[in-house]
């Protein structure tokens, strides 16, 4: 501001030589370099987010998350997935996974205190805490689907081994975490080792020949002596030679449709059958290896050919079909333990106990009774 130094008076316009009040010389006006704020007039600063001090490759990363960018590696591995060259999960598994992704990302940067204006919209309530632990579960179940020479497995594996490593201590492991739900001993004993070998089996089975590669038949007319071979029955190209030739190859079972969804029920089946006792869950529940299992035998059936594929696959379906029946009949062992003989042993340890003798089980015997016995006795 421009002051009299006289009267103090603010000068209407910088440039007067002279006060408008006293008339006194004013002095010189000096255009400001920079903007010079008084105590009063300084306008309050939230806290500085302080430095960054963690790995160099997550620097730059959204949230500084590694969950963030797993997501990302497996939202360029369903970009690629497009082609029709290469692998893919299908339109509604690669739906599932791209929502679960932004949900994913979302719960981690508000985690962080970063929230970015594409995802600030979806409520916390769309986000729970089951949310990552079920997407990074998919992950994995997922990456068998995918295996194939192309750079589609490298960036899913990726995505997924970073979502574990992350994921772990947040979403599974402590005293509230989800592994504390299961025990994967449980599929080593009774009918449930048939139902770890008999998906193992159905898994294996996928990547065997389902579809064969189509064979034309082509004839030749008269022998050699008769001149140059002249070719019959031979198809003509009517679109692209390039890409007509892509469908007279022979196909996996992960090629064919509803794969993802059955390996999926599949792992499902083994997940469910490692819950602890002492979890609830509802009385429907033990009906769920009968549904997986008709499922998987009916996918087979459709598929049916004369192949390795599809006839191991349906070897495997009959230890799983063994494993519905004790679970909806409510058994978890081969022979059921007979009442008298489960209760033979909890009543002998009561006999034990009963009739076990102590201290005060006889009267301490004075030394005038065995005095007086021995003078009964004759002789």
């Amino acid at each position: 501001m421009h002051r009299c130094p006289e009267c103090g008076k603010v000068a209407a316009e910088p440039k007067l030589r002279y006060c408008e009040k006293c008339g006194a010389r004013m002095p010189e006006y000096k255009t400001p370099t920079a903007a010079v704020v008084s105590e009063n007039e300084r306008t309050e600063v939230g806290p500085t987010r302080p430095p960054y001090t963690g790995p160099k490759w997550l620097e730059h990363v959204p949230g500084h998350s590694p969950s963030v960018l797993g997501v990302i590696l497996l939202m360029a591995a369903l970009g690629l997935s497009i082609l029709p060259a290469l692998a893919g999960l299908g339109p509604f598994w690669s739906f599932v996974m791209l929502m679960g992704g932004v949900l994913v990302m979302a719960r981690e940067l508000r985690a962080t205190g970063e929230e970015s204006p594409l995802i600030a919209w979806i409520p916390a309530s769309f986000h729970p805490p089951y949310v990552p632990a079920l997407y990074t579960a998919l992950a994995v179940a997922f990456v068998l689907p995918l295996l194939e020479l192309s750079p589609l497995p490298l960036l899913w594996m990726g995505g997924t081994a970073l979502l574990v490593r992350d994921q772990w201590d947040k979403a599974f492991a402590g005293p509230d975490g989800y592994a504390e739900l299961f025990d994967p001993r449980a599929l080593t004993r009774g009918p449930r080792l048939l139902a770890l070998v008999g998906v193992g089996v159905c898994v294996l089975a996928l990547f065997f020949t389902w579809v064969p590669a189509p064979r034309k038949p082509v004839s030749y007319l008269g022998p050699p002596s008769y001149g140059p071979l002249r070719a019959q029955n031979v198809p003509r190209p009517t679109t692209d030679v390039v890409y007509e030739g892509m469908g007279q190859v022979a196909l996996g079972g992960y090629s064919l449709p509803v794969a993802p969804t059955v390996e999926v029920a599949l792992l499902g089946l083994l997940v469910l059958l490692m819950l602890r006792p002492e979890v609830d869950r509802p009385e429907w529940v033990r009906f769920i290896p009968a549904g997986v299992t008709v499922i998987a035998l009916t996918w087979a059936l459709v598929n049916l050919r004369l192949e390795v594929g599809p006839i191991a696959f349906l070897v495997g379906v009959v230890p799983l079909g063994i494993v519905a029946v004790f679970q909806a009949l409510g058994r978890e062992e081969f022979v059921p333990q007979l009442p008298e003989d489960r209760y033979a042993s909890e009543e002998a340890s009561e006999e034990e106990g009963m009739y076990e003798p102590t201290e005060q089980s006889w009267p301490a015997d004075s030394t005038d009774d065995i005095t007086a016995r021995d003078e009964d006795q004759p002789g």
